[in-house]
């Protein structure tokens, strides 16, 4: 996947509102294909898509650059704000189950 199509791709997600803001360094990308964990370690991303997994390490999938995208206009994330916590809420009644 060219770089261009990346960014073209990970603009679509944020403006599609796909990119769900969990937290510092935690977000939810609802991809093409599946949704997805980005998670921020340190100073690196990752995410568990195929391209995070296996080629991460060499450039951003289409999923970190959404997430970072999202980051930067916080107006975006007002129409998932409510799924956001909803997700939260879900997930530590899971984990605390």
């Amino acid at each position: 996947m060219s770089r261009k199509t990346v960014i073209d791709k990970a603009d679509r997600l944020k403006k599609n509102y796909r990119v769900i803001l969990m937290g510092p360094g935690q977000a939810l990308v609802i991809g093409d294909h599946d949704t997805y964990d980005v998670t921020k370690l340190s100073f690196r991303w990752s995410c568990n898509c195929p391209w995070g997994r296996h080629k991460g390490r060499w450039s951003e999938c289409s999923h970190v650059m959404a997430v970072r995208r999202a980051q930067m206009d916080p107006s975006s994330q007002e129409p998932v704000a409510r799924l956001a916590g909803l997700l939260q809420e879900l997930k530590q009644m899971k984990e605390s189950a």
